[in-house]
């Protein structure tokens, strides 16, 4: 009787064996791999653009109102993610960080939730600025004797009055972080409105008008960064 494979069988009883001995001994991931996801909310600003290019909709937020302001709670369910790692790319701010772990086996679903959340205080308003004094009253119209005084004088040159340059107002960051425009940069080229993650900017480029709702304004600075210009101060 023929054993073809007992030499080998043999000789393996007595050599070392060839395959990872995981779990007794931890093996590590490859390089670039992407597993379990960690969430630093103390860098998110809410900006949402994580949960719009989602492909998995694994990502989701509450709000809750508190005395501090409102209190954001993301999480991650990794039972819908897709590892793309979409979310940690357009996330400018570093919120969003996959590791090299790839231990994820759970036995609840609990054991698939990564959350995280943070108080987002509202925005600091500014006073509003007193109203300028009234212009002094217009002096009294001279009387019929003294035009007819003034009529009698010789006539002199008249001198044009100098263009005196307009006086330009320097424009300044606001203290709650939410964008300034200054009109003397601006070219009302609409790139920051396509780039707001808010949808917060409004510019009309035929009217030459700029503005901010600052309801929805995260104050993410990407429309500042997005501007050729530098005409969007923060």
């Amino acid at each position: 009787m023929d054993f073809p494979f007992l030499k080998e069988a043999v000789t393996g009883l007595f050599t070392k064996s060839s395959c990872a001995m995981y779990p007794a001994v931890p093996s590590e991931a490859a390089p670039n791999y992407r597993g379990r996801i960690v969430y630093h909310p103390d860098k998110c600003i809410n900006c949402m653009l994580c949960e719009r290019v989602c492909s998995g909709n694994a990502i989701t937020h509450t709000i809750e109102k508190t005395d501090e302001g409102d209190k954001i709670t993301r999480t991650f369910y990794l039972g819908s993610c897709t590892f793309c790692a979409t979310c940690m790319d357009f996330c400018g701010h570093g919120a969003i960080e996959f590791t090299r772990d790839y231990h994820m086996i759970a036995t609840k679903e609990e054991d698939l939730m990564v959350s995280g959340s943070f108080i987002k205080k509202p925005p600091v308003k500014k006073p509003v600025p007193p109203k300028p004094a009234a212009a002094p009253a217009a002096a009294p119209a001279p009387k019929a004797e003294e035009k007819d005084a003034e009529a009698c004088k010789p006539d002199k040159p008249v001198e044009a009055p100098k263009a005196e340059a307009a006086p330009v107002a320097e424009v300044k960051p606001r203290d709650d972080g939410k964008p300034v425009q200054d009109p003397a940069k601006c070219v009302y080229c609409t790139l920051c409105a396509k780039k707001c993650p808010a949808g917060a900017l409004t510019v009309d480029r035929a009217a030459k008008t700029w503005v901010l709702d600052e309801d929805i304004c995260v104050g993410c600075g990407t429309c500042a960064e997005a501007c050729p210009k530098k005409a969007i101060l923060i």
